[in-house]
C-alpha cells in the first residue's frame, strides 16, 4: 500500500526525485525513488528526521500550533514534509524548479490515502 501511494506521488509531480514515509523517529518506513538511489533517499530521510524532531521541540513550547506542511527550498531541490498522525511524515523531494502548488495538492491527496488506511 505504501509503495502504491508513494509511486503515485512521484508520478504526479514533474522533477520528483523521491518520496518517503517516515516514522515518528525519522526512520524510513518505505520509499519510492525516481532520480535518487534508495541510499540517497534514506540519507535525506535521516537528516530530515533530525530536523523535524528539532522543529517539533521548538513548536511544542510555543502557542503557534502544529505545522501542516514544511517546505525546505535549496538551490537545487525542494523538500516537502507533511505531518501525519502519530508523528509520521510524508516527504516529497523534487529538483528545482518545481511546481509548489502541484506538490502541495498531490501530497495532501497522498496523505489522505495514508491516513485513511493507517489511522482510521
Amino acid at each position: 500500500m505504501f509503495q502504491y501511494v508513494l509511486a503515485n506521488l512521484l508520478a504526479n509531480n514533474e522533477h520528483a526525485l523521491g518520496a518517503l514515509f517516515l516514522d515518528d523517529n525519522g526512520e524510513t518506513v518505505d520509499l519510492a525513488c525516481a532520480g535518487y538511489t534508495p541510499y540517497q533517499m534514506r540519507v535525506v530521510g535521516a537528516y530530515l528526521g533530525i530536523y523535524l524532531r528539532q522543529l517539533e521541540k521548538v513548536l511544542t513550547g510555543t502557542e503557534v500550533g502544529q505545522p501542516r506542511l514544511i517546505h525546505i527550498e535549496k538551490k537545487a531541490i525542494h523538500i516537502y514534509a507533511m505531518p501525519l498522525s502519530d508523528g509520521y511524515y510524508l516527504v516529497l523531494v523534487q529538483k528545482h524548479p518545481s511546481l509548489v502548488a502541484r506538490a502541495r495538492a498531490t501530497m495532501a491527496d497522498a496523505a489522505g490515502q495514508l491516513t485513511r488506511e493507517l489511522f482510521p
